[in-house]
C-alpha cells in the first residue's frame, strides 16, 4: 500500500468520526435554534467551538467530494505517465474514447534498454465505486514482465484521486500506475 493510501485511509476512518461527531453538533445547534443563545451572548470559547466545527465540517466533506470530481469520466483524458523498475511509459488517454500507449522497457538489473513499442486501443467507462472510476482499455499493452509476451488485450483499471493528483492504477504489484 502507497504511503498517500495509508494517509487518505487514516484519514477517512478519524476523519469518519470527526465528521459525525461535528455533524451531530452542527445538527444540535441548527436544531435548537430557538433556545440557544445569541451569537453577541455567547461565550468566546463556544464560538470559536463552533466556527472549527463548520470549518472542519466542510473540510471533511471537500475532500471526498474533490476526489469524485477528480475521477469524473470527463477528467479522465489527458497525458499519463508512470515509471518503474522494469521502465517507462506514457499513456495518452482521448476524450473520444482512443487511447496512445507508449512504453521503453529497460532491464531491471543494468537499466540498458530492452524494447519499446506502441499501442493504440479504445478505453470506456465502466462504472464507479465510492471514490474511484472503473474503466476498461481494450487494446493495452501489459507492461510488466509476466505480461510482455502476451499480446494486447482488455485490461481494467482504476481512476483514483489519491494524493492530491489523478493516477491509473492498470497493475500496483508491478508498479503500473500511470500518474496525470
Amino acid at each position: 500500500m502507497e504511503v498517500s493510501h495509508a494517509l487518505y485511509f487514516l484519514a477517512f476512518v478519524v476523519g469518519g468520526v470527526i465528521l459525525m461527531g461535528l455533524a451531530m453538533y452542527v445538527g444540535w445547534e441548527v436544531a435548537n435554534h430557538r433556545q440557544r443563545p445569541s451569537w453577541s451572548s455567547r461565550t468566546g470559547l463556544s464560538k470559536v467551538i463552533l466556527i472549527a466545527s463548520v470549518v472542519l465540517l466542510g473540510w471533511l466533506l471537500f475532500t471526498p467530494l474533490r476526489m469524485i470530481w477528480v475521477t469524473r469520466t470527463a477528467a479522465v483524458p489527458g497525458q499519463y505517465t508512470s515509471n518503474g523498475t522494469w521502465g517507462t511509459a506514457a499513456l495518452s488517454m482521448q476524450g473520444d474514447g482512443t487511447f496512445v500507449e507508449v512504453w521503453h522497457f529497460r532491464n531491471e538489473y543494468n537499466g540498458k534498454p530492452v524494447g519499446e513499442g506502441v499501442a493504440h486501443g479504445t478505453w470506456r467507462d465502466a462504472g464507479r465505486d465510492w471514490l474511484t472510476r472503473n474503466i476498461e482499455l481494450e487494446g493495452f499493452r501489459g507492461l510488466a514482465e509476466h505480461d510482455r509476451d502476451r499480446s494486447a488485450g482488455l485490461s481494467g483499471a482504476n481512476v483514483m484521486g489519491y494524493g492530491g493528483g489523478t493516477s491509473i492504477e492498470i497493475d500496483a504489484g508491478s508498479e503500473i500506475v500511470f500518474r496525470k
